[in-house]
């Protein structure tokens, strides 16, 4: 019988958790915009969150990354097969309901965004006498990670209703979930910084250094809470608002030196709790 703390780090460790964050900010863009919520598309975001977190964990090169492997990494490496078979059955579970869905969605910005995100740890770009991965070019991970997360939790659920993703309203819907995912991705490059120094890979934390980097990601979530498009319900503003502290809050307390809880839990788990709120607070 697994105990509660191999049970929280199956769910966090094989990306469960992650998944239900990425499926949590797609309803959160359908209460935002007034569109029924799709369980369909928020499945197809699961699953494909499932298999490319999985299947880019699963790298080989990964694991001689750390001279002293951390507590996840040698849980993969000890769960390796599960991850797999876990990766495999959420791709087909994508692809199942994806080609059974009554709503269209392009096939290229679909593709698009596969290319980016399954190419983002594979070295395919030249460097020298090496190739290098998308995520190692000086200072792009971050963009690349808000970009794409944006892209999928926002785009898509615009597009299932055929709703234009270049109205002022919904091209700042987008920035706004941006600027909050690209501020908590600076968290992560603030835990990665001493495996980036050892790869040499330019991060804004082993250039800038972390308390810089804090305030970039703070700066980012400022510009986040002015953004509110015209007519924004009042306790919808508060969910918001709410969400922003509560990521200044994960970013000014973040360090090197935290827990992989703290980052696993804390940074990625406020996305949950900004659906939470908006879900919480629409309901009133």
């Amino acid at each position: 019988m697994r105990t509660p703390l191999a049970i929280l780090n199956f769910i966090l460790y094989s990306n469960v958790f992650i998944s239900l964050c990425a499926m949590a900010l797609v309803w959160e863009t359908y209460l935002l915009t007034g569109i029924p919520i799709s369980l369909r598309l928020g499945g197809i975001v699961f699953f494909a969150t499932l298999f490319v977190y999985n299947a880019d964990s699963l790298l080989p090169y990964k694991f001689n990354q750390e001279l002293a492997p951390s507590p996840r990494t040698k849980w993969i490496q000890e769960n390796r097969l599960e991850l797999t078979f876990m990766a495999v059955g959420s791709a087909m579970c994508a692809i199942f309901l994806y080609w059974t869905a009554i709503f269209d969605l392009s096939f290229w910005f679909l593709l698009h965004l596969f290319v980016v995100a399954g190419l983002y740890s594979v070295p395919i770009v030249p460097e020298g006498e090496r190739y290098i991965p998308l995520r190692d070019i000086p200072f792009l991970k971050v963009f690349l990670i808000a970009y794409v997360w944006s892209a999928i939790t926002v785009q898509l659920p615009l597009m299932e209703v055929d709703r234009d993703l270049f109205s002022s309203d919904n091209l700042i819907l987008f920035l706004r979930r941006f600027l909050f995912l690209f501020s908590l991705t600076l968290v992560f490059d603030i835990r990665d910084i001493y495996k980036d120094k050892l790869t040499n890979t330019v991060t804004f934390p082993t250039h800038w250094g972390v308390q810089n980097t804090k305030k970039l990601a703070l700066v980012a979530l400022f510009i986040y809470a002015l953004l509110l498009p015209a007519g924004t319900e009042p306790f919808m503003r508060v969910a918001l608002a709410l969400a922003g502290l509560g990521a200044a809050a994960v970013v000014w307390k973040a360090h090197e030196y935290r827990s992989q809880y703290y980052f696993l839990m804390l940074a990625d788990g406020m996305m949950l709790v900004q659906f939470l709120l908006v879900w919480l607070l629409t309901e009133i």
